[in-house]
């Protein structure tokens, strides 16, 4: 866990490598909880959200887990950031069905 917490950590507010994390949720069965730990565990978690390619990660993940503990607690980590709503970048998260558990 500690090699996808380093380079998860350096990739997701990067264009291209933002593209590498994306398919590493989609395709990677057994690192995908890992990541989403990861991602729910950035100290700027906040900023994540409000970033014009990590919020695309995000986006992905909550869209990939669609239901169960891994979207739960996705869901759970985004809700008290409500307020960004209107953050250009972040208000497609918390637009349609992504947030519902």
């Amino acid at each position: 866990m500690g090699i996808v917490k380093l380079w998860v950590s350096m990739l997701i507010g990067e264009k291209f490598s933002s593209h590498v994390v994306e398919k590493c949720l989609k395709h990677l069965d057994e690192s995908r909880e890992q990541i989403i730990h990861e991602l729910i565990s950035v100290p700027r978690f906040e900023q994540l959200l409000q970033d014009p390619f990590a919020n695309y990660i995000i986006q992905s993940a909550l869209a990939i887990t669609k239901q169960g503990p891994l979207h739960s607690l996705l869901v759970d980590a985004v809700q008290p950031h409500v307020t960004l709503c209107s953050n250009p970048y972040s208000k497609r998260i918390f637009s349609g069905n992504l947030l519902k558990k």
